[in-house]
């Protein structure tokens, strides 16, 4: 059975985009806004993150404090400066990777498997 992932963002063509980015043949892809947690958590979540202050920003935090989701892993993708990304408290959670725009599809693709097998 395919693992289940969340792409999420506020822009359409972002989910599109990154989910065109996943192999389809591995994991079950669902596409969101990050207006909450989805009903049916998946084994992972993709963040599109394309500032602080944001729904998306709002929606880690929410799964973070969430004893329900705080370990489910997270890839935030965004083209923010990784100074920045890397000053929120979430940023130093072992569950959150941090993939910069313009994604590539082998490094989303090994950061995702790295996140759900971490003792690969």
């Amino acid at each position: 059975m395919p693992t289940s992932i969340a792409v999420v963002a506020s822009d359409a063509r972002t989910r599109e985009r990154l989910a065109a980015l996943i192999p389809s043949d591995s994991f079950h892809l669902s596409l969101q806004s990050p207006d909450g947690v989805p009903p049916h958590l998946p084994a992972l979540f993709i963040i599109a993150l394309p500032g602080i202050q944001t729904a998306e920003e709002r929606l880690i935090e929410q799964l973070r404090a969430d004893e329900a989701t705080a370990n489910i892993p997270i890839v935030i993708v965004s083209a923010l400066p990784m100074v920045q990304l890397q000053s929120v408290p979430y940023a130093a959670d072992w569950t959150i990777a941090i993939v910069e725009e313009p994604v590539k599809a082998g490094e989303l693709a090994d950061t995702i498997r790295f996140l759900l097998n971490p003792d690969s």
